[in-house]
C-alpha cells in the first residue's frame, strides 16, 4: 500500500522524467579509409608502390614519384607508357605526358625505398629546404637509373645511388675530384674523339654517334652523367681513352699553382685530342689567362 509520501515522490520522478531530453546520437566518425596514409613513414612507399604496379599489370617500370601524400608509376605496356597514380586514396590511371625513348626499365626491387622519409630527411640537410620533397626514380639519360629528391620551389636536386646512398660532390680543383669525374664519363669506353675537365663545368667525353652526329657524356659536380647527342659531324681521329690519366692533369695544375699562376679562384679546363693528326693526342690547358699544350704525361711542348 503506498504511502502519502512515496506516491508524491514518484509523481516528483514522472514528472522529471516527462521533461528529460533524449541523448545525442553520437557523431559519426571519419572510416578508417579516409585516413590519409603518410608515404615517408618506414614501408608505406614501397607498400603503395607494388599496389600501383599490381593495378598496372607489369612490372616494367620507367618512372616512380613518390610525395608524403602521393605516389605514381609509369610503366611501359606494348612500347607504350601507362601512368597509375594513387591520389586522395583512390588507385587509378592517369593522364600522362611521359614519352618512352627507350629509357632503362627498372624493376623497384633494385631501389632502397623502405625509408622515403629517410632519404627526404638526408636531402633537406643537402639542399637546404624540405619544401614539398618529392623523390624520383628515373633514368638519367646516360642508361643509370637514380633516385633523387628535389623540392617545391626549386633548391638543389639530390641525387641517390639505388642503394640509398649519396651521389658524391666532386670539386674539380682537387685531384680526386678530377680522377672520380672522368671514370664516370669514360665508364666502359675504350676510344673517344676528344676528352675534357673543366673547373666551373665538370667532365666530359664526346665520341660519334653517327656520321652526322656527336654524343657528350658530362658529369657534373653535383649531377649523375648525362648524355646530349649534337649535329656536330665527328672531325677528330678517335684515340684510346685508357691514356687520358688524372695524375697527369693535376701535375699540370700542380706546377702552375707553385709558379704563382694558379690559386682557388683561378678559372682552367683542358682538352685532350689529337687535333694535330699525329696519331698521339695532346693535352691543350687554359689556366686563367695562359695556355700550354702537353704530352699526355703533363710535360709542356713547346711549340
Amino acid at each position: 500500500m503506498r504511502t502519502p509520501a512515496l506516491a508524491a515522490a514518484i509523481a516528483v520522478l514522472s514528472l522529471l522524467a516527462g521533461c528529460t531530453q533524449p541523448a545525442p546520437s553520437p557523431s559519426p566518425t571519419a572510416s578508417s579509409s579516409a585516413v590519409a596514409l603518410d608515404l615517408t613513414a618506414p614501408g608505406q612507399a614501397r607498400a603503395m608502390v607494388r599496389r600501383l604496379i599490381a593495378k598496372a599489370g607489369t612490372q616494367r617500370l620507367i618512372q616512380v614519384e613518390i610525395t608524403k601524400e602521393w605516389a605514381a608509376i609509369t610503366v611501359v605496356k606494348d612500347d607504350q607508357p601507362e601512368t597509375w597514380a594513387w591520389r586522395d586514396n583512390t588507385i587509378k590511371q592517369v593522364d600522362t605526358d611521359v614519352a618512352y625513348v627507350q629509357q632503362t626499365v627498372f624493376s623497384i626491387d633494385d631501389f632502397h625505398i623502405n625509408d622515403v622519409g629517410a632519404l627526404f630527411r638526408a636531402a633537406a640537410g643537402i639542399s637546404g629546404s624540405e619544401s614539398d620533397q618529392e623523390l624520383q626514380i628515373v633514368d638519367s639519360s646516360a642508361g643509370e637509373v637514380f633516385m633523387s629528391v628535389s623540392t617545391v620551389p626549386e633548391s638543389r636536386t639530390v641525387f641517390f645511388y639505388p642503394d640509398g646512398s649519396l651521389l658524391p660532390t666532386l670539386d674539380f680543383t682537387t685531384e680526386g675530384g678530377i680522377e672520380r669525374g672522368l671514370a664516370d664519363v669514360l665508364g666502359t669506353r675504350t676510344t673517344a674523339t676528344a676528352v675534357g675537365v673543366q673547373s666551373t663545368l665538370g667532365a666530359w667525353v664526346d665520341f660519334p654517334g653517327s656520321t652526322t652526329t656527336t654524343i657528350r657524356r658530362l658529369r657534373t659536380s653535383t649531377v649523375p652523367v648525362t648524355i646530349n647527342e649534337r649535329s656536330q659531324k665527328p672531325d677528330l681521329p678517335p684515340f684510346a681513352v685508357a691514356r687520358v690519366r688524372s695524375a697527369s692533369i693535376w701535375r699540370v695544375l700542380a706546377e702552375a699553382r707553385a709558379e704563382g699562376e694558379f690559386t682557388a679562384d683561378t678559372r682552367w679546363q683542358v682538352t685532350v685530342d689529337d687535333r694535330a693528326r699525329t696519331g698521339v693526342p695532346r693535352m691543350y690547358f687554359t689556366i686563367g689567362t695562359t695556355s700550354l699544350v702537353t704530352d699526355l704525361d703533363g710535360r709542356e711542348i713547346t711549340p
